[in-house]
């Protein structure tokens, strides 16, 4: 297995990866002042699956998708190091956004 971080010049290979059907997952990782979230989809399951971790509340969720809302897809495709201001006035920052084959 390798693994590869998605970046404005790995797109096109990663698009052969998929094309190929040699993608074993995608992980995003973003975090904010208080929360932590990671994106992973599995393409041969075909689903996301989703942990929100709280800090400042000490919770987490996990939750498992066919399809992601338009908000957390954004999330998804952020790449590392980008920031992302979302609709309730958390700033994430991209630490990780991989794709294992």
């Amino acid at each position: 297995m390798e693994i590869i971080e998605k970046t404005e010049e790995s797109k096109g290979k990663i698009k052969q990866l998929y094309d190929s059907n040699a993608v074993l997952f995608e992980e995003t990782v973003l975090l904010s002042d208080n929360i932590k979230y990671s994106i992973c989809f599995v393409p041969k399951a075909g689903v996301y699956d989703v942990v929100i971790e709280d800090f400042k509340n000490n919770l987490a969720k996990y939750q498992v998708f066919h399809k992601l809302s338009p908000l957390t897809f954004k999330y998804f495709n952020l790449l590392k190091d980008e920031t992302y201001l979302d609709d309730f006035g958390n700033v994430f920052k991209c630490i990780s956004h991989t794709i294992e084959y």
